[in-house]
């Protein structure tokens, strides 16, 4: 019998001692955790680990025995309760994220799980903590960032929808008005000719001009604006048709008239992007090249090309012209600048920033190579053809 009480006795104390053990390990466990855990009976603290404390600013002596909801945020209290209250009914672990108050007053923002456990033979809650305000804050700023960018897109429609009604305009109230002042005055030119003086009759060409260049500046500003607003889809353009179809289409009586040739020593590569585009913008560089001509010297244009990285083209459009000095370089992309008088040399002053948006517009770079007197090279870079 004595043997017998001391087996029992012996693991009776074995137990106890793997129990202690047990809850040592488990506060071990606890106080090394990487988030913040405690321990909640009775809506009250019984354990806190470091890290918890760490992150809320108390002590133990101050937590320990203090309402768990004290920390929370007044208008959070009311959710952090029903969330707790579900996942103990569910023995489950969601997880829910609240404002917490540290003890300096700062908030925070924490991600919290609990779930139903027993403590000194009580029930109660174990339950994680952890700050996450700098990844809330980084949420916070990306909703505002996009917020802002929807706001930008929206500016962004509502300023194209504008530019799409001015096109409109441009194209049938203000042309029409022009056509009439351009036609009747040459039809009343006409009929007066010979009872005009050389005053009166230098005065309706400077009207009937007038009228002329107003509706080509119409034009090339709605070309301008339907670079956006009607761009077609991109496809592979093969850059040789687009040359020979400005040669013999758009520009086929400059060149005649000029005596102009076009030379491209080697074939050119395909492009993607706009067709449409892809002639507007070979149609200036070159229609430029023809125009800016030196007294005497008929106009050539030669026209290179070649791959460079970034699976792009580099194009260069090279002329025999007057060039351009070196400080005007930027400038003649710029919209509405002309360097040389109507007299001299007939033009808007929209066709090269037209260039510029085309380039742009497909991801591209644009600029010039100029020396007065010998002539200019307009170089661009555009999409390789897929």
């Amino acid at each position: 019998m004595v043997t017998r009480k001391s087996s029992i006795e012996k693991s009776d104390k074995q137990s106890r001692v793997r129990l202690t053990r047990s809850k040592e390990l488990a506060q071990a466990l606890m106080r090394s955790a990487g988030t913040g855990v405690f321990i909640v009976q009775e809506g009250k603290f019984q354990y806190v680990n470091s890290l918890f404390l760490e992150e809320t600013g108390y002590t133990e002596e101050e937590l320990l025995g203090k309402y768990s909801l004290d920390l929370v945020h007044p208008e959070d209290r009311e959710t952090v309760r029903k969330k707790a209250i579900e996942n103990l009914k569910k023995q489950a672990s969601y997880p829910y994220e609240y404002r917490a108050i540290k003890k300096n007053g700062d908030l925070i923002w924490v991600l919290e799980r609990v779930t139903s456990a027993e403590y000194k033979g009580k029930p109660a809650a174990i339950g994680s903590f952890m700050d996450t305000t700098e990844r809330k804050q980084a949420e916070e700023e990306r909703e505002a960032l996009l917020k802002d960018l929807e706001e930008i897109n929206r500016k962004l429609e509502q300023s194209n929808k504008e530019l799409q009604d001015f096109a409109y305009i441009a194209s049938h109230d203000l042309r029409e008005p022009l056509r009439k002042i351009s036609s009747f005055g040459a039809l009343l030119q006409d009929s007066l000719e010979g009872k005009l003086d050389e005053d009166q009759q230098e005065n309706f060409e400077f009207m009937i001009d007038g009228a002329n260049r107003m509706q080509e500046m119409i034009d090339d500003l709605l070309t301008y604006s339907r670079i956006t607003t009607r761009a077609e889809p991109s496809e592979r353009v093969d850059l040789n048709e687009v040359i020979e179809d400005v040669k013999s289409l758009m520009l086929a009586a400059l060149l005649d008239e000029t005596k102009g040739t076009i030379h491209v020593p080697e074939p050119l590569p395909s492009v993607q992007g706009d067709s449409l585009q892809m002639h507007q913008l070979f149609q200036n560089l070159i229609g430029n090249g023809l125009k800016f001509r030196r007294e005497g010297i008929p106009p050539e244009i030669t026209i290179r090309a070649q791959q460079i990285e970034g699976n792009m083209v580099r194009v260069e459009v090279q002329d025999n012209g007057i060039g351009i000095e070196g400080k005007y370089h930027e400038q003649v992309f710029t919209m509405l600048k002309r360097l040389h008088s109507q007299a001299r040399y007939k033009g808007t002053g929209i066709g090269l920033a037209i260039c510029k948006k085309v380039v742009e517009r497909h991801g591209g770079d644009i600029g010039v190579k100029s020396t007065p007197g010998e002539g200019s090279t307009f170089w661009f870079t555009l999409p390789r053809g897929n």
